[in-house]
């Protein structure tokens, strides 16, 4: 029995990044039988008195921190040995039920620098339509290295093949949030002010996910990391989705269940001309198509508001 040296390495950064992460979340191994993209399934643990609850869960994939994927990042698609494309991986980077962080691991140090992944929205909501041209996207760790701002990376064309698209995309994932070392882990305190800076982050991943899936269009980013520093600037970006689409859509029928709960609030504050305010626009959704909860909840104030 024998197994190959990188290999060995790889599993004991994930071992180390193991013990590291446990000390500010609940950390639960993927098996090598699950592994879709991610090592660990976390949740991030509010200390209150002597307990620890659950409150944040999140997703990260372990690498080791080395020159490799400094220069070459964290790729996902690609092509197989066979000449495949991996677009499964590149769906997987894209997925948004779950925030997703990266953590690059120095044995020698004993430290783990993670990294945020919001950068990715870039490719979920289409962003200069780039996701639909992107072959493989590399997600690229300390980049950029200076103040620059955290922007959407840089594209180059691949020779053609047949079925898949020509470009890779790397994503620049800026500076590591935090970089937690052994010694941290085991100081209580030191464990709270990181599990603080990582909640901003994993907050705004929680929300671009929502709004991705009601086809909003929108989303946040963080212009510049300052390593273990509170997130300070922040940028959004806007996507205009075409009428008609599957996007379009959703974003009138997440609207008019808006307007028939903003309708409902100011029926309760008896505030008749607010809701006489809404009419007009309430002539430009699909109203008739949302269940009759929501038209009821309509009509009930619009009737309010002329009595």
């Amino acid at each position: 029995m024998q197994k190959v040296f990188p290999y060995r390495q790889g599993d004991r950064a994930e071992y180390l990044a193991h013990y590291i992460l446990s000390a500010i979340a609940i950390t639960a191994p993927v098996t090598r039988q699950e592994d879709v993209g991610s090592d660990f399934h976390c949740s991030l643990l509010r200390r209150t008195g002597q307990n620890l609850r659950p409150y944040l869960p999140f997703d990260i994939q372990v690498k080791s921190c080395g020159q490799k994927v400094k220069k070459e990042g964290v790729p996902f698609g690609g092509t197989t040995d066979a000449g495949d494309w991996r677009q499964h991986e590149i769906d997987q980077l894209c997925q948004t039920d779950t925030p997703f962080l990266i953590g690059l691991v120095n044995l020698k140090e004993q430290w783990i620098d993670i990294f945020s992944t919001l950068t990715r929205y870039f490719a979920v909501c289409r962003w200069r339509n780039k996701v639909a041209n992107a072959r493989q996207i590399n997600l690229m760790p300390y980049e950029p290295q200076s103040c620059d701002d955290l922007g959407d990376g840089t594209e180059a064309e691949l020779p053609e093949l047949p079925g898949m698209p020509r470009n890779p995309w790397k994503l620049p994932l800026g500076q590591p949030i935090c970089r937690i070392s052994i010694e941290d882990s085991e100081d209580a305190d030191k464990c709270e002010e990181i599990k603080t800076l990582l909640e901003r982050y994993l907050r705004m991943d929680q929300e671009n996910g929502v709004f991705a899936r009601i086809g909003l269009g929108y989303f946040n980013w963080p212009v510049k990391i300052q390593t273990d520093q509170p997130l300070a600037v922040e940028a959004f970006g806007f996507v205009p989705r075409a009428n008609g689409t599957a996007d379009y859509n959703k974003q009138l029928m997440v609207a008019g269940r808006i307007v028939a709960s903003l309708l409902r609030s100011y029926m309760a504050s008896g505030e008749k001309a607010a809701i006489k305010a809404w009419e007009p626009a309430l002539a430009e959704l699909p109203i008739k198509n949302e269940p009759q909860p929501v038209q009821d909840a309509i009509n009930k104030a619009l009737e309010y508001a002329s009595s």
